[in-house]
């Protein structure tokens, strides 16, 4: 049975994916996973955010990546957004650091909370950072948001916890 609470998920995509292969090492249903962490609220969004990964640096990877996006666009009321990565080079060694991925997060719990878009916030990441803007909108515009913690004590967020 639903409450009147609308809900949205927050998945930071690459955090996510990278807790549940680390801790568990397997696939997991995305709409499952949703579906079970919101059973009690009116789920109105999923909001999954994520970076490309270049084509040309990397076609297998890509390939893959594109076939998991068009799987989970076919999930009711899940929306990709895109970040960026960037390409650095350390030490000869070529790595990337994905961008804006964060803050269009923050940047979207901040104003769905003040459209009122939604009364509970489910986050699912393990990346601090988050503490401060989560506070903020518990406490300023007097939202619920519900950490989804995937890992063990290690990778979990103490300051998302706390």
């Amino acid at each position: 049975m639903n409450s009147n609470k609308k809900a949205i998920i927050y998945i930071d995509g690459s955090n996510f994916y990278f807790s549940i292969k680390k801790t568990f090492n397997l696939k997991i249903d995305i709409e499952k996973f949703c579906q079970k962490i919101t059973e009690k609220e009116n789920l109105v969004a999923i909001k999954y955010y994520i970076s490309p990964v270049p084509q040309k640096d990397n076609p297998k990877a890509y390939a893959e990546q594109q076939s998991f996006f068009e799987k989970i666009k076919k999930i009711e009321k899940l929306k990709i957004i895109f970040g960026r990565l960037e390409k650095h080079k350390k030490d000869g060694k070529t790595f990337y650091v994905e961008k804006a991925t964060d803050i269009n997060i923050a940047q979207d719990l901040i104003f769905d909370a003040i459209d009122n878009n939604y009364d509970k916030a489910f986050l699912v990441s393990n990346d601090g950072d988050f503490s401060n803007v989560i506070s903020s909108i518990i406490n300023r515009l007097n939202k619920e948001i519900i950490y989804v913690a995937i890992g063990n004590k290690k990778s979990i967020s103490y300051h998302l916890k706390k």
